[in-house]
C-alpha cells in the first residue's frame, strides 16, 4: 500500500511552497463520507473536499484499528488534489474487523486538514463450495477424477483440481505429507483430471478443491478402488524418426496378462498430460505398432502413450512419454525468465529530478539520452509493466542456424502469413549466399550473429521454429538479468551484465561488422545470456512509439518502425549500449547499418515435467 510517503512529500514541498506565490491561502473543508463497499479484505473509502485547492498537495483517507490515530502514524491511501467527492480503495484488511477512518487533505506547507472520524467493518469471507463427483474410467493403475464448483464464494477461483492419497490417516489438503494434488481441466459440467501410477487394487481417498487468493475450498471426501487385475504391459516408446517436419514412433505389447486384446494403438495430445482414447487423438493400429504424426511441425509437443482394448479389463494404457519435434533451441541454451511483476521498463532514474532515487536503486543507467532511452521528444519516465514468463535464447541467432532454417524452409521470401512474399535477406548486407542449390556461409562466420536479415525474415525464422521475436519489455527484462533489488550479491548493472562495457560486449568504434567475434565470447549477464549489449543490434517485435505511464504494445505506426535494442557494434558511444537504450528501424526498406542488425529467438516456456 502507498503509506506515509505523502507526509515526507509534504514536508519536502514546504520550503518550495514558501517561495511561491499562491492563488488561494485558505484551507479546504474536508468531509468523511461513509464507506461505499467493504469485503473481507478490501474497502472503498470516500471523502469530499471544497476550497483550498491551490495550496492542496493531495487528499485521501487514513484508517486504523485504533480510534486514536493520525496521518503520520496510520495507513493512508491518497488521490490527486481537487474539489468534490473522491474515492480510494485499500487492500489487505483483516476479515470481520472494525476500522476507524477519516478523510484528509495535505497542504503544500505541511498542514493536514481532517474530516470527521467514522468507522466501518470488514465482512467474513466465503471460500468456494465444491463437490467431488464419482470417479470414472477406473482401471488397474489409473482413474479419472471429477468435480464441480457450486458457489465461487467471495473471491475468484484461480485453479481447480483434486487431492488424493492411499494413506488412511493423512490430512487431505494440498501440501500435506503423503498427499498428491493434480490440476483439473474445465468442461461444461465441471472439471476433471486423469491420475496414473496408482496401486493395483488400491483404495484412494479424494477431495476436489477450488483455489482462491485467500485459500482453497474443499469438497467432502470420497473414496474409490482401482481394479485388482494386472493390466497389459507395453514396451517403452521408441522414436524412429524426428526431423523438423516428421515424427514417428513404435512400441509393442510385451505381456498381455492373459487378456484377449481386441485392438491396440497410440493416443496423444499436445495439452493433456494423461491422454486417453476419449479426450485425445488416437489411432488403432494393425499388426505393426508404429505411428507417424501427420501434423508434426518444429517444436510441437506431444504427450503419447500406447493403449490396448481387452475383453476382460477394458482399456489398458502404457506410461506417458513426452515428445517434442526437433526445433531451434539455441544449441540447448534457452533461458526461462519469470519476471518479478510489476517491473519498470525504460530508464530507471528521474530525469526531471536527478537527485531523487531511481525506481531501482542499483539501476546504474548512467548517462541518459532522450532519443535513445524512451522516445524522441517524450518525457523519459519509466513505464510499469506486467509480463508473463517466457524463454529467450542465450545467444543471438547465428549464420549457421539461419542457413539451417533457409535450407529447410526452402525459400528466400516469406511463404505465408501477413508478410507473404517479402524478402528474407538483404543480399548486400549478409554473408549468407545461395550456392550449389543451398544457402551457405564461410566457416569463419558460422557462429557469428546473422545480420542483413529483414524483419520479415527474423519473424519467419522465429515462427517456423515455434517461437517469436521478443517484445521490447521481454528483451529489457532479460538484458537486466531479471534483477530488481538492492541485493549486492546480484547487482543491477548499467549494461547487460556489467558496468564496464568491455567485460560483456563487442562495441568499440571502428568495428567493421558484428561478426568480428563469434557469439558468447565475452562474459554473460546475471541470467547467463550473452551479447545483449553490443555485437549485433537486436530486433524486437514491438512497434516504435513513446512510452505511456503503463507499458503497452504500440499499434503499427505509419512508418512501420520497430524497436531495436542492444546497440550496434560500430557505434562507439557507450550510452547506446545501456539496458534502456532503444532505436527505431523501418521494416519497409534497407538502411546502411543493416549489416549490424540481427535478432534473438524467444518462445513460451517449455514445460519440462
Amino acid at each position: 500500500m502507498r503509506y506515509r510517503l505523502l507526509y515526507m512529500m509534504a514536508a519536502a514541498l514546504a520550503v518550495f511552497s514558501s517561495c511561491t506565490e499562491e492563488e488561494d491561502t485558505g484551507l479546504p473543508t474536508v468531509v468523511t463520507l461513509p464507506v461505499q463497499t467493504a469485503t473481507s479484505s478490501t474497502a472503498v473509502l470516500r471523502g469530499s473536499t471544497s476550497g483550498g485547492t491551490a495550496n492542496m498537495l493531495c487528499r485521501g483517507v487514513c484508517f486504523s484499528s485504533s480510534d486514536v490515530f493520525s496521518f503520520s502514524d496510520s495507513p493512508c491511501v491518497s488521490t490527486d488534489a481537487g474539489e468534490g467527492e473522491f474515492a480510494v480503495r485499500t487492500y489487505e484488511l483483516i476479515p470481520m474487523h472494525e476500522y476507524y477512518m477519516k478523510a484528509f487533505a495535505v497542504m503544500k506547507d505541511g498542514t493536514i486538514v481532517y474530516g470527521e472520524q467514522m468507522s466501518f467493518s470488514t465482512t467474513d469471507f466465503q471460500l468456494p463450495t465444491v463437490v467431488a463427483d464419482a470417479p470414472s474410467d477406473i482401471y488397474a493403475t489409473e482413474a479419472t477424477l471429477n468435480g464441480h464448483v457450486v458457489e465461487e464464494g467471495d473471491y475468484p477461483v484461480t485453479t481447480k483440481g483434486f487431492v488424493y492419497t492411499s494413506d488412511a490417516s493423512a490430512k487431505l489438503e494440498i501440501g500435506e505429507t503423503g498427499v498428491q494434488s493434480v490440476l483439473g481441466t474445465s468442461s461444461e459440467t465441471g472439471f476433471s483430471a486423469t491420475i496414473g501410477e496408482l496401486a493395483i487394487g488400491g483404495t484412494y481417498r479424494v477431495k476436489a478443491y477450488a483455489m482462491t487468493e485467500n485459500g482453497a475450498g474443499y469438497s467432502d471426501e470420497i473414496t474409490f478402488s482401482t481394479l485388482d487385475i494386472h493390466p497389459v504391459e507395453f514396451a517403452e516408446i521408441q522414436v524412429l524418426e524426428n526431423t523438423y517436419s516428421s515424427l514417428s514412433i513404435k512400441s509393442a505389447i510385451t505381456n498381455d496378462q492373459g487378456n484377449s486384446i481386441t485392438s491396440f494403438g497410440f493416443c496423444w495430445s499436445s495439452s493433456n498430460k494423461m491422454p486417453t482414447v476419449k479426450n485425445s487423438s488416437f489411432k488403432a493400429l494393425g499388426s505393426d505398432f508404429t505411428l507417424s504424426f501427420d501434423d508434426a511441425v518444429p517444436g510441437k509437443l506431444y504427450y503419447v502413450r500406447a493403449y490396448a482394448e481387452t475383453s476382460e479389463t477394458g482399456t489398458n494404457y502404457g506410461p506417458v512419454k513426452r515428445l517434442r519435434v526437433v526445433t531451434y533451441d539455441c544449441d540447448g541454451g534457452m533461458v526461462k525468465v519469470v519476471p518479478q511483476n510489476p517491473v519498470f521498463i525504460g530508464w530507471l532514474g528521474d530525469y526531471e529530478q536527478p537527485s531523487m532515487p531511481a525506481k531501482y536503486s542499483q539501476a546504474h543507467d548512467g548517462d541518459f539520452q532522450i532519443n535513445q532511452s524512451v522516445g524522441r521528444n517524450s518525457t523519459p519516465t519509466p513505464s510499469q509493466a506486467t509480463v508473463a514468463p517466457f524463454s529467450i535464447a542465450k545467444y543471438e541467432v547465428t549464420n549457421k542456424w539461419f542457413c539451417e532454417f533457409l535450407n529447410v524452409y526452402g525459400s528466400s521470401t516469406v511463404k505465408d502469413g501477413t508478410w507473404q512474399g517479402e524478402a528474407i535477406l538483404f543480399d548486400a548486407y549478409t554473408d549468407i549466399r545461395y550456392e550449389g542449390g543451398k544457402w551457405v556461409v564461410d566457416s569463419v562466420y558460422l557462429n557469428c550473429p546473422v545480420v542483413g536479415v529483414s524483419f520479415y525474415g527474423a519473424d519467419a525464422f522465429c515462427r517456423f521454429f515455434g517461437g517469436y521475436l521478443p517484445s521490447e519489455a521481454q528483451w529489457e527484462i532479460a538484458a537486466r538479468g531479471n534483477v530488481y533489488s538492492n541485493d549486492s550479491k546480484v547487482p543491477m548493472y548499467r549494461f547487460s551484465g556489467s558496468d564496464d562495457l568491455n567485460d560483456i560486449a563487442v562495441w568499440a568504434n571502428g568495428v567493421n561488422r558484428p561478426h568480428v567475434e563469434t557469439v558468447g565470447q565475452h562474459n554473460p549477464n546475471q541470467l547467463g545470456i550473452y551479447d545483449m549489449s553490443g555485437n549485433a543490434q537486436e530486433m524486437t517485435s514491438s512497434w516504435w512509439g513513446n512510452y505511456s505511464a503503463t507499458y503497452k504494445e504500440n499499434a503499427m505506426p505509419a512508418a512501420k518502425q520497430i524497436v531495436l535494442r542492444g546497440g550496434r557494434a560500430q557505434r562507439g558511444v557507450q550510452s547506446s549500449f545501456q539496458n534502456c537504450a532503444r532505436d527505431a528501424y523501418a521494416i519497409t526498406g534497407t538502411v546502411s547499418y543493416s549489416n549490424y542488425i540481427g535478432f534473438r529467438f524467444a518462445c513460451d516456456p517449455v514445460d519440462e515435467d
